[in-house]
């Protein structure tokens, strides 16, 4: 029952957070952004919900139908699946290796981008499946040696354990953090590592054929995604501080919200940079540094075991 009602409640926050997000962006761009719908425009989402799910479903020409609806309806099932491992103090299902099956699910939903980009039958969103998929892939890796590097300190996969944790993440590895925001902002597809997106070449990417239904179903598994990697975040390197009970829900939410801001102020601020630039940075410059670190933590973890 509890992890129903807190994908309800993500579901219905997550589409807010995109009128949010337009908002702040006519801020940073000195304009004003949705503001007719409602009080100032916060009540877009409802009148962008009823617009959408009541489009008609149009279908091109040469799509393979039956992907065409699978495709989004794998993307949003990835990215709400993975609000199960939401750390409660009130739930009931022990998940002692949650962080690994974040790692299975994220991994997993290349393959709704690889369907939703392949069954639409058009040139611009094939290449952008495929420059999504690339990029995941690569940054998966990268993912995975900085995920692994507070994981020893806490000594837990439970979520739930990590958000007790007594280690200062955020102090003993700031430079886990920042390679760690770096791949968030390239795992969920944001600027300046947009690319999926890019409006000169792309137009919207693999998502460019769909509307209605559709589209609002990858819009809401793509800004879930990033609440969802803001949530682990604070969770990962700032668990220290949410132990108390009321306290560290407070200073939870406030993470939370800070880094989903901070997510809409680097689109805001940040140019975009060209895809070969981006696979190489990966490859070449962040995978072996965080291999560095993640050594680095495992030498000094082991160094003090043998001291104790």
């Amino acid at each position: 029952m509890m992890m129903v009602v807190v994908s309800v409640l993500m579901l219905v926050s997550v589409a807010f957070y995109i009128v949010t997000e337009r908002k702040g962006l006519g801020m940073l761009q000195l304009r004003q952004g949705p503001n007719k719908v409602g009080l100032k425009g916060f009540v877009q989402p409802v009148a962008d919900g009823v617009k959408l799910f009541t489009k008609e479903m149009i279908f091109p020409f040469g799509s393979i139908k039956i992907l065409y609806v699978v495709g989004p309806l794998v993307c949003f099932l990835c990215a709400y699946i993975l609000w199960v491992l939401f750390p409660s103090l009130y739930s009931y299902v022990p998940l002692n290796l949650g962080f690994l099956l974040f790692l299975c699910i994220s991994s997993y939903s290349v393959y709704g981008v690889f369907m939703v980009g392949w069954s639409c039958d058009s040139r611009y969103g094939f290449l952008g499946a495929m420059r999504a998929i690339a990029q995941s892939i690569s940054y998966e890796v990268f993912l995975s040696t900085c995920l692994f590097c507070p994981l020893l300190l806490v000594g837990s996969y439970d979520l739930i354990d990590c958000r007790s944790a007594e280690f200062p993440s955020a102090i003993l590895g700031q430079e886990v953090l920042l390679l760690w925001v770096i791949c968030i902002l390239a795992e969920t597809n944001r600027a300046p590592f947009d690319f999926v997106e890019g409006e000169s070449e792309l137009v919207a990417g693999y998502m460019v054929e769909f509307g209605g239904v559709g589209f609002a179903l990858l819009a809401l598994a793509e800004y879930s995604n990033m609440v969802f990697m803001s949530m682990l975040t604070s969770i990962l390197f700032f668990g220290w501080l949410l132990e108390k009970m009321v306290i560290g829900s407070v200073l939870f939410t406030v993470f939370v919200v800070f880094i989903s801001y901070f997510m809409v102020w680097v689109r805001g601020v940040v140019p975009r940079f060209r895809y070969d630039l981006l696979m190489s940075l990966c490859w070449k410059v962040l995978l072996p540094l965080s291999i560095c670190v993640l050594s680095v933590f495992i030498g000094l973890l082991v160094d003090f075991d043998i001291l104790v």
